[in-house]
């Protein structure tokens, strides 16, 4: 178990990481800078990662496993499972600033499969008595998927005026 102070550094850490992200491209932003805004000593920031990219790879897999949760918790309910993302990214600054253009590819992908996973056998009950093929079966699943991603990202870009009930309301609609 981590001690409150190292719990407290990683979290001042993730907060200024999230600043950065709102003006600079991960790829962009530098140690220097992220220890500078966390008002920290780069020596601190590597008693904790050996590099940015480690300190987003630690977060990415907590990640990961909570959301892997949500999706399996929720596999045969939708609405309860898109609820919980939103509820889930209306409380993780970090995640929703990584999900934004700014972010990592790798938290966007991660999140768009698991769409495309969850979201795969509506979309045949949808389709399916339109005889699509294979492959115009998987361009509509890419389709969909990237819609509700699209709409998870301006919702973050607007400021998360919505709530995640309204989020999710309207996601199901679009599945109608």
């Amino acid at each position: 178990m981590e001690s409150n102070k190292r719990q407290k550094t990683k979290r001042i850490i993730e907060q200024a990481m999230v600043e950065l992200l709102k003006h600079d491209s991960f790829n962009q932003i530098s140690t220097v800078q992220l220890t500078e805004t966390a008002g920290i000593s780069r020596s601190s920031f590597y008693t904790h990662y050996r590099d940015k990219y480690d300190m987003i790879e630690h977060y990415q897999e907590k990640l990961f496993h909570q959301l892997e949760y949500i999706f399996d918790k929720y596999s045969q309910d939708k609405y309860q499972a898109i609820l919980e993302v939103f509820e889930f990214l209306a409380q993780e600054a970090l995640l929703s600033a990584l999900l934004t253009e700014n972010g990592t590819k790798e938290i966007q992908t991660f999140l768009r499969h698991k769409l495309q996973i969850m979201l795969a056998e509506d979309l045949q009950e949808r389709f399916g008595s339109r005889c699509l093929s294979p492959l115009e079966t998987e361009y509509s699943h890419v389709y969909l998927t990237n819609a509700f991603f699209g709409v998870c990202q301006m919702w973050i870009a607007r400021g998360k005026k919505e709530s995640p009930t309204q989020m999710a309301d309207f996601l199901l609609k679009m599945l109608e």
